[in-house]
């Protein structure tokens, strides 16, 4: 069997979550955005970084409630496939983040029912800043569709490590998470990528010598 040095692009992926465009679809209280940018440090691993912003705007019959922040997470993938097409840039991964959010949160026009003293209404909670942290356990794959795009999807398992406590109000929703009153969470990422190409690299391809 010979080898053969194969001349390949590599640079600076980019993507934009497509799920997130849906949620208020799904969801009409939240409204939110992510985008990611990852870069290949050495063979079929990769540096992984993903910004992202939510806000929630929730009003029942007692009160309205507020929240809006964003969120970080950084990482690694390794793509583990193993290609029978040498020309296929298809990968399959797995990964670990850390997620970090920053976000604040307030309640308004609270009304506060007592049948012995009556109703209180009216009440306003003030902003609050509140933070939480976790890991990210991923997994999923990426397909080329032409060019230098790619669509790819992603599972997540969220463990929450901590968060900061509000007495007074309890977040809805706390960004890049999810749910605050349980310690693991699931997500799923289906992402539009556009790979910049900044250098040749040079990869071995193992070559059959003919019969």
């Amino acid at each position: 069997m010979l080898n053969a040095q194969k001349a390949e692009w590599n640079g600076i992926s980019l993507g934009a979550d497509l799920s997130r465009f849906i949620v208020p679809f799904v969801d009409s209280t939240r409204y939110c955005w992510e985008f990611s940018g990852d870069y290949e440090i050495i063979k079929d691993l990769y540096l992984v970084a993903e910004i992202g912003s939510e806000t929630t705007n929730l009003k029942t019959a007692n009160y309205n409630y507020n929240s809006s922040g964003g969120y970080t997470r950084i990482g690694v993938d390794y793509n583990y496939m193993k290609h029978v097409d040498k020309d296929s840039k298809d990968l399959m991964l797995v990964g670990l983040r850390y997620g970090f959010t920053t976000f604040n949160q307030k309640a308004s026009n609270i009304t506060i029912e007592d049948p012995l003293w009556g109703n209180l209404s009216g009440v306003n909670i003030p902003a609050n800043w509140l933070t939480a942290h976790w890991f990210e356990l991923a997994t999923g794959m990426r397909a080329r569709l032409f060019n230098n795009f790619y669509l790819g999807w992603s599972a997540r398992l969220r463990i929450k490590l901590g968060s900061t406590n509000d007495e007074t109000l309890s977040p809805y929703s706390i960004p890049g998470y999810g749910k605050p009153w349980s310690n693991t969470s699931i997500g799923i990422n289906y992402s539009l990528f556009y790979k910049i190409p900044l250098y040749k690299k040079k990869s071995v391809v193992p070559e059959t010598p003919a019969k």
